[in-house]
């Protein structure tokens, strides 16, 4: 398979479903269930509000979930409730007291005579492209709207040619308009890839579930560290079914990667070459690696490697393994400075990328 920027963004299998049957919220004693805000900052001291009713009196467990189906606070547990309306408050903190990494958390109920809310399995998952977005090459920002709170992804690159940045690696956003700081160039700072008369971009985004809330401000945690860390090991939210959408739309399946998991971290060096844009003749040998913390996970999964130079195919390594070396013979590039850029595509539809200049000399 040849993987251009096009083939990229697109050719991840994105696997629709019917949405499938089971009631979540039994005997209608749960009625609404909404936040007072989209996004808070707990690092300030700031809460959000969760509002239900229940129809008759009943004992009652209001938990938080992370994205990945990990507990986070149990904030009510069996705890008495009489008919009517009633306001859960969380801090944005988890069961020991700590405030949460920035993501997006969503709400569950259930009580004691076997009535359940779930969002998850009531909401979310409609999937779309954004094609009006505005990109403001002297604000250095990207514009665009969302209909609705959504987890979204941004990737940049050249029209069949490769990939050159993520700038939104599937994160949440809330409604409304989203503002995106991206300095127009590549993942590795080398290509002014906003100049490129070929330049296009890819931005898709899935809906999260209703009473969904968005955290922020807490810059000395991030979700990833939280989930291969402390909260590795926390109680896993029960699997229900997801009722059918009521507009007849699809269910993406395994669109999105685990939140805590990210586009590989690539690393691209030269053997034997020395500078930032070495000189050569006839060959360089490349080493291709990733990070040592992407590496695990992106071993488990089938991936491949391509190459561009100067943005244009070069060569490819299908199912290929790391560390990968390549001896890159130049001598039939022209003199002159030219861009090897890589793309390490996984068959789940995550990709890492880094490019490395080169001078070309002749005798």
């Amino acid at each position: 398979m040849r993987a251009t920027f096009v083939g990229v963004l697109t050719g991840t299998a994105i696997i629709l479903t019917e949405a499938a049957g089971g009631p979540s919220i039994g005997s209608g004693a749960i009625r609404g269930g909404a936040v007072n805000s989209g996004a808070f900052n707990p690092s300030r001291a700031e809460s959000v509000t969760f509002t239900y009713a229940l129809d008759r009196a009943d004992r009652v467990s209001v938990r938080v979930w992370d994205p990945d189906g990990g507990l986070v606070r149990k904030v009510a547990d069996m705890a008495p409730r009489a008919v009517g309306t009633h306001h859960e408050r969380w801090d944005g903190k988890d069961d020991g007291g700590r405030v949460v990494p920035d993501e997006a958390y969503v709400w569950t109920i259930e009580t004691a005579s076997g009535a359940t809310y779930d969002p998850m399995a009531l909401s979310g998952g409609v999937v779309a492209d954004i094609k009006d977005a505005r990109f403001d090459g002297q604000a250095g920002t990207v514009t665009y709207r969302l209909p609705a709170a959504s987890r979204v992804l941004i990737r940049l690159g050249v029209q069949s040619g490769p990939m050159l940045k993520t700038l939104v690696d599937w994160k949440p956003r809330v409604a409304g308009s989203i503002t995106e700081y991206w300095d127009g160039r590549d993942e590795s700072g080398l290509i002014r890839l906003r100049d490129n008369p070929n330049f296009t971009a890819l931005i898709t985004y899935v809906t999260l579930p209703d009473a969904t809330v968005i955290t922020y401000g807490n810059a000395g945690e991030s979700y990833r560290d939280y989930k291969l860390g402390r909260g590795k090991a926390a109680t896993r939210k029960p699997e229900r079914p997801r009722l059918p959408d009521p507009q007849g739309r699809l269910v993406p399946v395994n669109l999105v990667p685990p939140v805590w998991s990210r586009a590989p971290r690539v690393q691209v060096t030269f053997r034997g070459a020395a500078g930032d844009v070495p000189s050569v003749k006839d060959y360089v040998d490349v080493h291709v690696d990733v990070d040592p913390t992407d590496r695990d996970r992106l071993l488990q999964d089938q991936f491949e490697l391509i190459f561009f130079v100067d943005n244009v195919f070069f060569a490819e390594a299908e199912r290929g393994h790391l560390p990968f070396n390549w001896r890159w013979e130049v001598h039939q590039l022209p003199p002159g400075e030219h861009v090897l850029t890589v793309n390490v595509a996984s068959f789940r539809g995550q990709v890492g990328v880094a490019s490395r200049k080169v001078q070309v000399t002749r005798p």
